[in-house]
């Protein structure tokens, strides 16, 4: 397959009347690259939505004018009937239509594109979730000027970690998102802004956004997830500022930093609450064999949080935050169009691990994770998922669960 794939790529680029239309000859050359990356990710045991065409990415590899993708995501889960400390619990069940995503995009020519992705989550919108059950993920026009220069604004992802810039169901291990890219880093997090972003000599990429701040008002014991503000009214007193730089040496290999840093006082007035996110991730795919790993931290000034009234809950949360995970999966159809991944994920984190003077942490902040499970994918772009997650917490509180996902993207 590869030296028919070869030959076909070398014959197109060669063809003499082709060179005479430079324009054309582009369009050819990027289709290439984006079928060597799909034949790549088969060999890896992996197909990620940016390699393919179809997800969020359809609409930058259309000829032009709409693009309609998605993705859909089923969950089942089953609690044991007792915590770790072994006094009884209980053992909830649920099944829940998790999110269903409709990517649309519009290519006005080759240097200005819009992209979006808009979700119905839990079954969609009720009068019962006045916070909204549909949300628009990201709307941006990309105005692509150089591969290493282009302009994107409106409503974008904050680029950190993995799971945030990509959440389609088989792009990752596991029936449920990692804990730390939830509770550390707050998957999907998006926000308005502007910045720019581009591909670097020595195979780098990179993205800088300037983007609104988050709502520190709206912190917890349980991290900065209740601060996104989601692009919904926004109040824009503090700006952040985030970036991710990523280093890709070798097909199926990528390490990379991010971060996020603002002031999350929107009132415009009295102690800053400075917020700032770094993270370091790294992931490798060799045959059937991938590998992620991925550390990350928060600090927020203290003063800040100091600030907050005696009985204000954004006074419990942490000035310092971790977490990190190491997970591996082995596809052991490597070589096929299908895949079957046994993976493991251990995970650390402590959405508490500091906190001002006069606060006791709650000991159940303190977490470990081991996710050991199986994945199945009869076609790329769709994935049944079974695991069971042993957690675990300083307070003795954990309770284990049994998780069943079905996902798929288009």
């Amino acid at each position: 397959m590869k030296f028919h794939f070869t030959a076909l790529a070398l014959g197109l680029l060669a063809t003499p009347a082709l060179a005479q239309d430079d324009t054309r000859l582009k369009e050819l050359e990027r289709k290439v690259e984006i079928l060597s990356k799909e034949l790549e990710a088969q060999k890896t045991g992996s197909s990620l939505p940016e390699a393919a065409e179809s997800g969020a990415a359809k609409v930058y590899v259309s000829k032009g004018g709409l693009s309609i993708g998605g993705y859909g995501e089923f969950l089942y889960q089953a609690k044991e009937g007792h915590l770790q400390d072994g006094t009884p619990g209980v053992g909830e069940k649920s099944i829940d239509a998790l999110r269903l995503v409709l990517y649309t995009g519009y290519k006005f020519n080759q240097t200005i594109v819009f992209n979006s992705e808009i979700e119905f989550e839990h079954g969609g919108y009720s009068d019962e979730h006045p916070e909204g059950e549909a949300v628009v993920e990201f709307a941006y026009l990309d105005f692509l000027l150089n591969p290493a220069f282009n302009i994107r604004a409106g409503q974008m992802l904050v680029p950190m970690g993995f799971i945030n810039e990509q959440h389609e169901p088989p792009a990752f291990l596991g029936a449920r998102r990692p804990q730390v890219e939830r509770s550390i880093l707050p998957a999907t997090w998006h926000e308005n802004g502007i910045g720019v972003h581009g591909e670097l000599p020595g195979h780098f990429n990179y993205r800088i956004y300037l983007m609104n701040g988050l709502r520190g008002d709206k912190f917890t014991a349980e991290g900065i997830r209740d601060g996104r503000q989601a692009g919904k009214e926004a109040n824009a007193q503090s700006l952040a500022w985030t970036g991710r730089l990523d280093w890709n040496p070798a097909p199926g290999t990528t390490l990379g930093l991010s971060f996020y840093s603002g002031n999350s006082n929107q009132t415009g007035q009295g102690e800053a609450l400075r917020t700032t996110l770094v993270d370091a991730h790294g992931e490798w795919r060799w045959r059937g064999l991938q590998v992620r790993g991925l550390y990350a931290q928060t600090r927020i000034a203290e003063g800040g949080v100091a600030a907050f009234g005696i009985s204000d809950p954004a006074r419990e949360v942490g000035t310092y935050q971790w977490g990190g995970y190491l997970e591996a999966g082995y596809d052991v159809l490597q070589g096929s169009r299908q895949a079957l991944i046994p993976y493991v994920r251990y995970e650390r984190l402590n959405t508490q691990a500091q906190v001002i003077q006069g606060i006791s942490p709650n000991r159940g902040n303190d977490q470990k994770a081991l996710t050991v499970g199986l994945a199945y994918k009869p076609i790329p772009n769709a994935v049944a998922k079974v695991d069971y997650q042993k957690l675990e917490n300083a307070a003795r509180t954990g309770q284990n669960q049994f998780n069943v996902a079905m996902g798929f993207y288009f």
